[in-house]
Parts: C-alpha cells; sequence; structure tokens
C-alpha cells in the first residue's frame, strides 16, 4: 500500500500536514518519538482517515524505519533542518522513496539540492522549501520572469502572518544568525555583514513591516528563478528595530560558534521554546525583478495563516509524487510544479506597479 508518512507528526507543522493530506485521501503514517502523542493525534484524526502510527526514539531510528519500509513519500518536519534534512533525504534516496521537508535554511536546502545527481540515479524526487518559506516568493519570481530573459537583480521578502509558531522555526532562526548575512553578488553568493540589508515595505493592505536580509533559502530558490546574479531575499521574522539590529552582528558571531549554537538547539528543544507569534489577517509575499536597460517588473503574493498554507503545499506535493507526477532529481516547490502550485495551496497572485512595496 502507498503511504505517506509525515516525521515530526506531532508537531505543529506536522499535524497540519496530516490533516492536509488526508484530506486529499492520503493514507498517512504519523511518525515522532512521543507514543502517548502519537496515539491522541491519530484518535483525533481517525474520522478523516486511514492511519497508522511508529513511534522513532531518535532520528536514526526513524531513517532505519524508512529503509525497512521504503514508503511511497516521506515529509520531513523535524528541526532544525541543517541537521535533520540531508540525512533523511539520503537515507530517503537509499530506500527509493520521494523526500518532501519544510526546510528554509539556505544551507540545509543547499545540502538537499545538492542531492539531484543521486536522486536521479535512483530515480526519486527530492524536494526542499516545501512551504510557505521558498514557494512564496519562488512563485512570484517564476510569474515575473515568465516569457523574458534572466533578471539582472532580483528583490524578495517573506511576510508571514501565524496563529502560533513551533520550535522548527525558533532552530531556522538560530541557524540563521548563526550563518551571517548572506546574498549573490556578481553571481557568488558573498558575506555581508547581518542587519546591513534593511528595508521598510509598504504591504496592499496599508500596513508597513520592516524586513532584514537573512540567508534563508529564499535567496537560493530566487536566483535560481530569476537567473539574476544580484539577489537578496529579506523577511519580517526577525526583529527590525534598530536597536536590535545593533546588536545583530554580536548575536550572530555569538551563534556562529557550533558549541553556543548547538547548546541553544538543545535548550530550545528541552524546553519546547518558539519565537514571539507575527500575528495578521493575511501572509504577504514580495518579489521585484530589474533588467538591464531599467525594465522592472514586481508582485505580491496573498494567502493565509502561513501554516496552513505550507501543509496545503506539503499535501499538494505528496499526492503529485504518490501519483507519478514528479521528476527524477532534487527541487524547490516552484522549479518542479510552477506557479500553480502556490495557487492550488490558496495564494493569490498579483502583478502590479503602483500598490506599496520596498521603500
Amino acid at each position: 500500500m502507498a503511504e505517506t508518512w509525515v516525521l515530526g507528526a506531532t508537531g505543529r507543522a506536522g499535524r497540519g500536514v496530516a490533516r492536509e493530506l488526508l484530506a486529499l485521501g492520503a493514507d498517512v503514517v504519523l511518525v515522532s518519538r512521543d507514543g502517548h502523542a502519537l496515539d491522541a493525534l491519530a484518535d483525533d484524526l481517525a474520522a478523516a482517515g486511514r492511519v497508522r502510527t511508529l513511534v522513532a526514539d531518535d532520528l536514526a531510528a526513524a531513517t532505519g524505519l524508512i529503509a525497512e519500509e521504503a514508503p511511497s513519500v516521506v515529509v520531513n518536519t523535524v528541526g532544525p533542518f541543517v541537521r535533520t534534512s540531508s540525512l533523511v533525504a539520503r537515507a530517503c534516496v537509499t530506500a527509493g522513496s520521494h523526500y518532501l521537508d519544510l526546510a528554509n535554511e539556505l544551507t540545509a536546502v543547499g545540502d538537499v539540492l545538492a542531492l539531484d545527481p543521486l536522486a536521479r540515479t535512483a530515480g526519486v524526487t527530492v524536494v526542499t522549501g516545501a512551504g510557505f518559506g521558498v514557494l512564496a516568493t519562488e512563485a512570484l519570481v517564476l510569474d515575473l520572469r515568465e516569457g523574458e530573459e534572466a533578471a539582472e537583480r532580483a528583490r524578495v521578502v517573506a511576510m508571514p502572518a501565524v496563529e502560533a509558531l513551533g520550535t522548527a522555526v525558533l532552530h531556522s532562526l538560530i541557524d540563521a544568525l548563526g550563518d551571517g548575512g548572506r546574498r549573490y553578488l556578481g553571481g557568488r553568493l558573498v558575506r555581508t555583514r547581518l542587519g546591513v540589508d534593511v528595508e521598510r515595505v509598504a504591504l496592499p493592505d496599508g500596513r508597513t513591516v520592516t524586513a532584514i536580509g537573512v540567508p534563508t533559502g529564499d535567496v537560493e530558490a530566487a536566483r535560481r528563478a530569476s537567473g539574476a546574479g544580484d539577489v537578496i531575499a529579506y523577511t519580517s521574522e526577525i526583529p527590525g528595530g534598530p536597536v536590535f539590529r545593533t546588536f545583530l552582528p554580536v548575536l550572530s558571531a555569538a551563534l556562529a560558534a557550533r558549541p553556543v549554537r548547538v547548546g541553544l538547539h538543545r535548550v530550545v528543544e528541552r524546553l519546547r521554546l518558539a519565537p514571539p507569534v507575527r500575528s495578521g489577517t493575511a501572509s504577504w509575499a514580495y518579489a521585484r525583478l530589474e533588467w538591464p536597460g531599467g525594465a522592472r517588473k514586481e508582485a505580491w503574493l496573498s494567502t493565509g495563516e502561513g501554516y496552513l498554507f505550507t501543509a496545503r503545499v506539503v499535501a499538494h506535493l505528496a499526492t503529485c509524487l504518490d501519483a507519478g507526477d514528479g521528476r527524477a532529481g532534487a527541487y524547490t516547490p516552484g522549479a518542479l510544479f510552477g506557479v500553480e502550485l502556490a495557487r492550488r495551496a490558496g495564494a493569490e497572485i498579483i502583478r502590479t506597479t503602483h500598490i506599496g512595496g520596498i521603500q
């Protein structure tokens, strides 16, 4: 029987993904290290469709189960993705299973994309950044570039709104801050001082948010989709106030030390910490492409709560892969299924040159 496994099923993202998969008729296997929480979740979801549970005490146990049972699709919602994505993806490639994750750390996204030759040889599809992080801005860039030559510059901004945040987001932010500033310049990924790239963004709904340039997976996806050599990705998930920005380089330098970063990850996991909620009625993404000679295009993506959009993206991806609609190799979600994937998950794309944007 073809099954879709959800690793970290009892977490906030995992629960949402499982619900959306069941709504699409998938046979779902819930995988977590917490047996009691798994049983409770299975009872809650039983009326929605076919579910079973597997307890895996750690990631090594989970990859062992993948090797034994070779599921059709594996969805990885377990952070920090810098430590989990490549390991689980490699296990899936070896087992002949398709793989999806919710990573948005630049390093994690790059590690998974580097598995492209192995995935092609194995005949499986590997997808990283399957959520609001990566797809929201990637879909905009793909839409703006359609029918055009490679752009010269690309600027993308992710501004999610969520009801609550899980620990995986905080793990991702810790790794992003520890990696320091990054941007593409002249086609090369170069270091920048974290907090230097900052913009005020006027949203179509009248609000203004501050976004900081952070090396998320969005910057790599935007580079690939736009063909531009000059690319910056901004996010509103990190506080953008002047006082916080002043201390960002110091914080980044401290987190660059591996013992400090690993220790903080352990504290987050032990205490189940999560960052403050970025609330609102809608999640937004913005992209602007510029070409030699001064031509410019910009667009907005609007959707609802960020976790719900992510869960719908993953569910649509997983069902397509289970049906054999993917292609062998490693991809970001938009590179595999295009702009329509974002629309199927509930997003609206607004092409405009008149409303809001980077000020």
